[in-house]
């Protein structure tokens, strides 16, 4: 085994730990391996020295006081389960709220976008047939600026629905780690 091939294990073993601890730990075998090459001792020595990836693991998982089980899994299902009644589920209301009133922005885009066009189209109608007026003249750039509006609708819609997407997956990932008891960078 070389050196790459014992960090790669000893960092799986520190599972347990946070991402700032295992750098830590990792930064310290960097360390005292560099200082015993640099004293003319050979990879194998040095590894030897260190001995197994496992049992340096657990020295500094004890001292840190991690602990591979994170508490009782049926526990934490109960306590799961328990938020997602009081919390869960009028976060899931709001979450379908939020969807409709997205869904209603978008099709009023698309909605205003068709009366300006209509407005403007009746309009063009009634120059042909009456001639042109003022009023008649007023009401096109009304019907243009209404499909202008309804343009500007429909991104903010794309976008807030992509935001909320985005922002349910990150529940589920977060509910999913905690309820089998794992570790935001584990």
């Amino acid at each position: 085994m070389n050196k790459a091939q014992w960090d790669k294990r000893l960092k799986k073993k520190l599972s347990p730990l946070g991402k700032e601890e295992k750098e830590k730990i990792i930064a310290y075998y960097d360390e005292l391996y560099y200082d015993k090459k640099d004293a003319g001792l050979s990879e194998e020595e040095i590894l030897a020295e260190f001995g197994t990836p496992e049992a340096a693991a657990e020295k500094f998982i004890e001292e840190y006081g991690g602990k591979k089980d994170n508490g009782n899994p049926v526990a934490r299902f109960f306590l799961a389960a328990t938020l997602f009644l009081f919390v869960g589920i009028p976060l899931l209301i709001v979450l379908l709220a939020l969807a409709a009133v997205g869904l209603a922005v978008f099709i009023s885009g698309f909605a205003v976008i068709a009366a300006g066009l209509a407005d403007f189209v009746y309009f063009v109608v009634q120059m042909c047939m009456f001639g042109a007026s003022g009023a008649y003249v007023a009401h096109l750039g009304i019907g243009l600026a209404a499909m202008g509006v309804g343009c500007l609708l429909i991104p903010p819609f794309l976008f807030l629905t992509k935001k909320l997407f985005i922002l349910c997956g990150k529940l589920f990932t977060v509910t999913g780690r905690y309820i089998r008891g794992k570790k935001e960078g584990a």
